[in-house]
């Protein structure tokens, strides 16, 4: 199952996220649920890069699936927005795949 464990700060707004684990679904030649999730990711972290000026760290763990991202510094209004997508996302892929596969938490930070 992948975990993605959203990181709130004290106010409730999204600041980051962690993911981790593979999701193990189908007959594991093709796990698509696992490449939605990492679609998602890269897709998210590479517009941060090229459509904000915002201050962050990411990593990506191939071996563990893992997916670590937190914006540093300044409130930028465009990584929200982009990373309020990625939740959405994600809520896509629970709904159409199940809590089995893609389990989503909230972690205060």
């Amino acid at each position: 199952m992948i975990e993605v464990h959203i990181l709130r700060d004290k106010s409730g707004r999204a600041v980051g996220i962690h993911s981790l684990g593979h999701a193990d679904y189908g007959d594991g030649t093709i796990d698509i649920v696992c490449a939605a999730v990492s679609a998602l990711e890269l897709n998210f972290a590479n517009s941060v890069e090229e459509l904000t000026d915002a201050k962050f760290e990411v990593h990506l763990g191939e071996e563990d699936g893992s997916f670590d991202f937190k914006l540093l510094g300044e409130r930028n209004g465009k990584a929200e927005l982009l990373l309020q997508s990625l939740l959405l996302g994600y809520q896509t892929v629970q709904e159409a795949y199940g809590n089995s596969y893609l389990m989503i938490k909230d972690q205060e930070v």
